[in-house]
């Protein structure tokens, strides 16, 4: 039994009850292997190679079973990235949870190569964290590489690609997209949108978007009123404490749709406090502002 303390337990995860991760292993030989009585990882463990099914093949399962159960273990990313098809990595949410990331940058712009970060935020699980162009944007580097798994919306079009090419971070960890989850779910459409969809609301930050952000960020450096400065970390920390509902909803439906013996995550139920809070002023300000130009 796989008991180790790192790992989940074998029915909350439907990685340890697939084999298709491993190299030339389809669903094909998968029913097979069922059909012998082979349907987890530790029926590979624990048997031998039956004998209808081919030793070469079982010992393809045999070592990329115990390879992933150690990378699992240790987190030992680099070697999860090159065992684990990254269409099949959302199948390993569970071993990250309380590790997670959940990560969102503002912008002057939408490319690196003529515009650059404002703000980022990140929310650990616990509590928001925000980091401002001009006051402590070069320690999120430090901060976010303690973490083994991000998480964000877009992220891997948009926000990472961005950070990489002004920040020069590398960025090693397991990178779950909700936005690309959702869409494999036929569930589409930018962030706010989909909140909607799940009941969630953003009160008085309902009509902010990406161009009030920027509009916010110039009002602040114009005149260094904090309220305008705060009402952006509000909205930007809006992003990334929605994102763990919406990750775990993903990881749910995505089980629920592949029919695989696991059961759901709880999804979170706790008060998160929004360490900022939008300027009623300032909002109907720079929303002025958008429906004029």
């Amino acid at each position: 039994m796989i008991n180790d303390d790192v790992l989940s337990s074998e029915a909350n995860h439907p990685l340890f009850n697939s084999f298709t991760f491993v190299k030339g292993i389809g669903i094909k030989t998968e029913i097979t292997l069922r059909e012998l009585g082979i349907s987890c990882w530790n029926d590979v463990i624990k048997k031998q190679c039956p004998k209808l099914f081919p030793k070469q093949k079982w010992y393809a399962i045999w070592n990329g079973v115990n390879s992933a159960i150690e990378a699992l273990k240790t987190l030992n990313i680099s070697q999860l990235t090159n065992l684990i098809p990254k269409i099949q990595h959302w199948k390993i949410i569970p071993n990250f949870i309380n590790r997670i990331a959940y990560l969102d940058i503002e912008t002057t712009g939408l490319s690196p190569h003529y515009s650059h970060i404002t703000t980022i935020a990140v929310y650990d699980g616990t509590k928001v964290h925000d980091f401002v162009r001009g006051d402590n944007l070069n320690e999120f580097s430090t901060f976010i590489s303690k973490f083994p798994a991000i998480a964000t919306f877009y992220g891997k079009a948009f926000d990472i690609p961005f950070i990489k090419q002004e920040m020069g971070i590398a960025f090693n960890q397991i990178h779950f997209d909700v936005c690309f989850l959702l869409k494999r779910l036929e569930i589409k459409g930018g962030l706010k949108k989909i909140e909607k969809r799940f009941g969630i609301s953003r009160g008085a930050l309902e009509d902010l978007d990406g161009y009030t952000a920027v509009l916010l960020w110039d009002k602040f450096k114009k005149t260094k009123k904090k309220e305008y400065l705060e009402t952006l970390l509000a909205y930007n920390n809006e992003d990334v404490i929605n994102l763990e509902f919406l990750l775990y909803k993903a990881f749910n439906l995505l089980i629920e749709r592949e029919q695989t013996l696991t059961a759901p995550l709880e999804l979170p139920k706790k008060q998160v406090t929004n360490p900022f809070r939008a300027n009623k002023r300032v909002v109907r300000e720079v929303l002025g502002r958008r429906t004029y130009f």
